[in-house]
């Protein structure tokens, strides 16, 4: 599908502009605050606790649960944007789980949300929800599609998308909702498969996965946050629900050649294929279409996988050698 043209970021000035980013110090949170700032924008952080960043420009530190504080914060920052990134990402289904995912996910973006309607001068709530919330429906997974999460975090993340979309029906509050597949890139913590990969190849030791027989769908950090920041700005957007996919599957084995390929010539003796069980509930198929990102968005991701792999081995390399050095 061709990208409509039409106004969108780079035709937006956001010098001085109030952008809240809850999760600031998250993976995503990092890169999007970095972006925001190097766009001149007034980047305010909501935190768990204070951290160093030079990207924030404001930082408070505040539990989304506690509703008083959280409203006495947003209407003192009174925001023209807001980023909401702060998740529970607990995968697992047991019933722990949903308790923690609902508590934090839903009733943390209830009372991010609540505390938002009555600022005046916001232009655009973007929330960061996931194509875990497809579950286990045939991909490529698309909008309009009937969801059927199978995990506590792509339940709780659809709880969330639905209390925006049912008050974008009752137009009480205007929300936009992007669901990202798989992100990766420079700065990811080791909890997730490709930093894991990385760092343990470029530390010469062995990787034991699965057979790797499961497709997924990756998307670079800079793509990502490309469409975060044009989800701010284009017009016209109420409700809607957007994925941001690179739209093209990959078998979990292929990629870890490629991977092990790209570390080094030797790297590929490391992969240790079927020596660790697939997950409870792991999904063997999971990519998503980006149509309507292109249609709405005028966004395609512009990061091709290998090159995104080269860029993240390149700093763990350098994160390693600095160690060592």
């Amino acid at each position: 599908m061709p990208i409509k043209k039409h106004f969108g970021a780079n035709d937006y000035d956001f010098t001085k502009k109030r952008v809240l980013v809850t999760g600031a110090n998250g993976f995503v949170g990092k890169h999007l605050c970095k972006a925001l700032f190097q766009k001149e924008a007034v980047v305010i952080g909501l935190l768990r606790r204070p951290v160093d960043n030079k990207c924030l420009s404001e930082q408070h530190v505040v539990d989304i649960l506690d509703e008083s504080t959280l409203r006495q914060v947003i209407h003192d920052v009174q925001p023209e944007f807001v980023v909401h990134l702060a998740a529970n990402k607990n995968r697992a289904v047991n019933s722990d789980s949903y308790r923690e995912g609902y508590e934090t996910n839903l009733m943390g973006s209830f009372n991010l949300i609540n505390s938002c309607r009555g600022v005046i001068g916001l232009n655009r709530f973007v929330f960061l929800g996931s194509t875990e919330e497809y579950g286990e429906l045939q991909p490529p997974f698309k909008e309009v599609d009937k969801e059927a999460p199978v995990t506590a975090y792509g339940a709780s993340k659809l709880a969330v998308t639905e209390l925006l979309k049912s008050l974008g029906r009752a137009n009480e509050f205007c929300g936009v909702i992007l669901r990202p597949t798989i992100a990766y890139g420079p700065g990811q913590d080791d909890s997730m498969f490709l930093p894991a990969l990385i760092k343990t190849l470029v530390a010469n030791k062995d990787f034991k996965m699965s057979l790797g027989e499961q497709t997924r769908d990756f998307i670079y950090i800079d793509d990502l946050v490309q469409a975060i920041i044009e989800a701010l700005v284009i017009p016209g957007l109420c409700s809607d629900v957007i994925n941001i996919s690179s739209a093209e599957p990959i078998r979990i084995d292929a990629v870890a050649k490629m991977t092990a390929n790209l570390v080094n010539c030797r790297a590929e003796q490391l992969l240790k294929f079927g020596e660790k069980d697939y997950r409870p509930g792991d999904l063997m198929e999971y990519w998503a279409s980006n149509n309507l990102a292109k249609r709405l968005l005028g966004w395609a991701p512009a990061v091709p996988l290998e090159d995104g792999l080269q860029r993240t081995i390149d700093y763990f390399k350098a994160k390693e050698a600095a160690v060592n050095g």
